[in-house]
């Protein structure tokens, strides 16, 4: 690879947001982006919206101060985790594990804000709630976006 600066620090991030939820939730399938057509009941996706083709990261860039280099970049990659246990489990249980799995990812972010150095501070900012009743039983989806605050190299 040469020697040059990177646009964004995007694909590095998505690339540590995905290894880090694998480290911080054992067990639980963990997608690098979606969709996938078979999940396991827990599953979380990485840059995935829940709609297929929809854009998962907005980026904006400026140049600070009088620096021409590097660029400051905040961005945000929204994710989503879900949960199913089939027609015998009750929505309360689903809801219950689909926070659990955005709380153990929050944890890990809250241990390293910084990813190792990667960028200034990731931080989990906002959530949403979906859930449904569905005739294989309840599902349970929330919806997460991880603040990105970082310089391009």
């Amino acid at each position: 690879m040469t020697d040059i600066a990177a646009v964004s620090t995007v694909p590095a991030v998505l690339d540590e947001l995905v290894r880090r939820a694998r480290l911080a939730l054992p067990g639980v399938q963990v997608l690098d982006g979606g969709p996938h057509r078979d999940t396991e009941p827990d599953v979380v996706a990485i840059g995935f919206t829940g709609t297929p083709g929809e854009a998962v990261v907005e980026d904006t860039r400026s140049r600070e101060q009088l620096s021409a280099d590097p660029d400051r970049e905040r961005y945000e990659i929204t994710s989503l985790a879900s949960s199913w246990r089939g027609a015998e489990v009750d929505a309360k249980a689903v809801r219950d594990r689909a926070y659990e799995l955005v709380d153990l990812l929050n944890a890990e972010l809250m241990r390293d804000s910084t990813l190792g150095g990667l960028v200034l501070r990731a931080r989990l900012s906002t959530v949403e709630f979906a859930p449904e009743q569905t005739s294989r039983g309840a599902v349970a989806t929330v919806r997460f976006v991880i603040a990105v605050d970082a310089y391009t190299r």
